[in-house]
């Protein structure tokens, strides 16, 4: 018996019988016969009663309100296990009128039964009635501070307001008050979860074992791993930290799938969840290789992957140079954010990481157009709430930063720079801007700019991988080997996955390979009297690699043969030597050997070049018996010593200028002087087409004018032309770009006068992957020598192999 004696005899046994069962759990038989019942003896209070009990303990308010409904006249004063059960079920199906009044009735007969007081407070909490409610709930804690029920009801209603702490603070008070208590800690350990503390409520789960079922279990073990995920992915003092904790994360994610795999369906779900989460894990480490093969394996097997992991999974792709693949997931990733909320900075990764997608796959009007909204989706500044001032809105200068970079992408290198600059100025104590903006002033050729830069980030961090990494790529550009080599070990010991860590030791890797070079010319159609006709000239020099960070030796062959009105020339040469090779200075020497028909001599040259700063380079040369001597000099057995300085101003990658001048004297007593100013300006600038002016204006000098061969006494050229070159294909570091030239200027002549000269040329460029680099361009010009004019058409080709 439930409620004790009612209006109506109902049999003894069968009736205990049914409800005991019904007690332990066991509840439609109880229901079933509290059904029929009811119909034969509609006025039973006590079947009556025990049937809204047993409804409610099946789950099934509206048969608990419909047992209630049924009595007339309502009865005034049920008993109170009734009374609240009848409350929670009329709350169950959201008729907060008829909750909270039988909460308030309860409330009236039971004055000392809290659940009637908690019961009216979640009532009012539901029917977003949240300032009554928690009105409600502070006044009840007020009269008993020490009721545990009262404090988890105003802990429900602060559930109405957006931060989850002080549910948990309430939630915490009622567990200390009664820690015995299983409700009591089951909500304590739902607080601690929904606050987001989720090894807290894993390990009041684990002191309470049985509390909850094995399925929460799981889901709080579950949960711990991915906040270890979560803390693996947020910035920390050291890379180190942040790798230890993601190895934690997965060596758990390692020992549980199997373990959970072997329970068989019912910890399906939570092992495919294990399974997805472990993708996030391996992001964080870095393991990019192994993010695919995961995310490929869950896509293989039929599952649906969420959208929280597919920015990872598309951001391994793009590390590993598949942007296709990342293109279709980031894009999908931002899709499915209209159909959940997600956070700004998670919609701003997503956008980003599109962005740089479309770049290396070569879109760049889509990336543009991207990252330009992307920009205004994201205010300059921004409000917290009880803080009056604005302060910067860290996501508005991720943005401008990724935008300023994506100008650099399309080698709009000004822009880049000057937007950059002016983003450090508002925030100089941002340590990607500063990255950033020394990537650019490398890559504008300012390799001294971009190390003061990189000194203050480290500053900042010192132990930042892209601030290490970016220093010793400015190592490499200043021939600061020693450093570079520190720098490279230090990364590859600590971080080795880290993408930055990989491109530097990459760098460093070909720096250390030897070099072949091959150029050569040949005359297509010419009857030229400086190179003759048929003439060809190639040379081969093989450098090893670097010996002691500086040293490298070089040893080559070259030969070159031409038809001239007097009979053909040849010229062998063989040279070996030394580079030597520190910050801010080139130099080599080298002996060599010469035959060119009149037995073999020797000879030997000197150089030295200097880089006083980012822009301006000085050098010189001097060489006995000179491999530039005419080859119709040479065979008349008149050789030439030479030597060279030169001034050289780099003002950017867009504008150069230099000045050389070149004294050689030749065995008949000859003595010429030569000049050269030569220079560059890029006049248009487009991710695959390039514009540039050059101009180059040479004169020369000659002591003697009876000599066999070509030796104007006095002679200026003038020639200005236009480059463009257009890129055909681009695949990170491979790249095939076609060139066209056009050009046109005068000769002067001393004793001949002045003629026109006309240029024009195609060439084509290959380079693979900073190991291979192959061209060769073909040029038709047509110009006056000796008053006469000549025409030629000649291929010159070059060809670098690092291996």
């Amino acid at each position: 018996m439930l409620c004790g004696p009612g209006v109506a005899a109902v049999p003894g046994p069968a009736y205990d019988a049914l409800i005991l069962q019904a007690r332990e759990g066991n509840h439609e038989p109880a229901l079933v016969m509290l059904r029929q019942h009811a119909l034969e003896h509609p006025m039973d209070l006590r079947a009556a009663y025990d049937h809204i009990l047993i409804a409610s303990w099946a789950g099934k308010p509206d048969e608990a309100i419909a047992a209630y409904e049924a009595l007339d006249p309502a009865p005034n004063h049920p008993p109170a296990d009734v009374l609240d059960a009848l409350a929670r079920a009329y709350r169950d199906t959201q008729a907060w009128d008829q909750a909270l009044l039988h909460f308030r009735q309860g409330r009236q007969l039971y004055p000392n039964r809290d659940s009637f007081a908690a019961g009216e407070v979640m009532t009012l909490a539901d029917a977003g009635r949240s300032r009554e409610s928690i009105a409600l709930g502070k006044a009840l804690v007020q009269e008993e501070p020490d009721s545990a029920d009262r404090r988890l009801a105003l802990g429900y209603a602060y559930k109405g307001i957006e931060s989850p702490y002080p549910v948990l603070e309430e939630a915490d008070r009622a567990h200390r008050l009664a820690p015995e208590t299983g409700y009591v800690t089951r909500e304590y350990i739902a607080a601690l979860h929904d606050s987001e503390l989720a090894h807290a409520a894993l390990e009041a789960a684990r002191a309470k074992l049985g509390l909850v079922s094995p399925e929460k279990m799981r889901d709080l073990e579950a949960d711990y791993i991915a906040e270890l995920v979560r803390l693996a992915a947020m910035p920390a003092r050291q890379e180190h930290e942040r790798y230890a904790i993601a190895d934690r994360a997965l060596a758990e994610y390692d020992r549980l799938i199997p373990e959970w795999s072997a329970l068989g369906p019912e910890a399906q779900a939570d092992v495919l969840r294990l399974r997805t989460d472990r993708i996030q894990g391996l992001h964080a480490r870095n393991r990019m290789r192994d993010v695919v093969m995961a995310y490929e394996a869950l896509v293989a097997e039929g599952h649906e992957v969420p959208r929280y992991v597919l920015n990872d999974v598309a951001s391994a792709y793009l590390t590993l140079r598949q942007p296709e693949m990342a293109q279709t997931l980031f894009s999908r990733a931002l899709q499915e954010e209209r159909v959940g909320q997600v956070s700004a900075g998670e919609r701003l990764n997503n956008q980003t990481g599109l962005y740089y997608a479309l770049i290396e796959g070569e879109d760049f009007e889509a990336a543009q157009s991207l990252i330009e909204q992307s920009r205004a989706d994201y205010p300059t500044w921004r409000r917290i709430r009880g803080v009056k001032q604005k302060i910067p809105n860290d996501l508005h200068l991720y943005a401008e930063q990724t935008a300023a970079l994506g100008l650099f992408y399309v080698d709009d290198t000004v822009a880049a720079q000057e937007r950059l600059e002016g983003l450090v100025a508002r925030a100089p104590r941002n340590v990607g801007l500063k990255v950033a903006l020394a990537n650019v002033y490398r890559g504008r050729g300012w390799p001294r700019r971009a190390e003061k830069e990189l000194k203050m980030a480290e500053a900042l961090e010192p132990l930042s991988v892209e601030v290490e990494a970016g220093q010793g790529l400015t190592a490499l550009d200043l021939r600061e080997y020693e450093q570079a080599r520190v720098l490279t070990e230090d990364l590859d010991a600590r971080f080795p996955e880290h993408l930055s860590s990989a491109n530097l030791r990459r760098e460093w890797r070909v720096h250390n390979m030897a070099e072949l070079r091959v150029q050569g010319d040949y005359g297509i159609a010419s009857d030229s009297p400086v190179t003759g006709s048929n003439d060809l000239r190639l040379e081969t020099v093989l450098y090893s690699a670097p010996l002691n960070d500086h040293w490298r030796a070089f040893a080559g062959a070259g030969y070159a043969s031409g038809d001239f009105e007097e009979g053909s020339g040849t010229y062998r040469w063989a040279r070996a030597g030394a580079e030597w090779r520190a910050r801010g200075l080139t130099a080599e020497i080298e002996a060599s050997s010469h035959n060119y028909g009149h037995g073999t001599k020797p000879g030997a040259r000197v150089s030295v070049d200097y880089d006083i700063d980012d822009q301006w380079t000085v050098g010189g040369s001097a060489a006995l018996r000179s491999q530039e001597t005419p080859l119709r000099a040479l065979r008349s057995d008149i050789t030439s010593n030479a030597a060279a300085a030169y001034i050289q101003w780099q003002h950017s990658d867009q504008r150069e200028w230099r000045f050389s001048f070149s004294p050689s004297r030749f065995s008949d007593g000859n003595t010429r002087l030569f000049a050269l100013l030569s220079g560059r300006e890029r006049v248009y600038t487009a991710p695959h087409l390039k514009a540039d002016l050059n101009l180059a204006v040479a004169a020369s000098r000659n002591s003697l004018e009876d000599v066999p061969y070509f030796n104007p006494k006095s002679d200026l050229e003038i020639l200005p032309s236009v480059t463009l070159t257009h890129l055909l294909y681009r695949h990170y570091e491979t790249e095939w770009e076609q060139r066209f030239i056009l050009g046109a200027g005068t000769y002067t002549q001393e004793g001949y006068g002045t003629g026109a000269i006309a240029a024009v040329g195609y060439g084509m460029n290959y380079r693979y992957n900073k190991v291979f680099d192959i061209g060769a361009t073909v040029t038709g010009v047509s110009r006056p020598y000796d008053g006469v004019r000549e025409r030629e058409l000649r291929v010159v080709f070059e060809m670098i192999f690092r291996f």
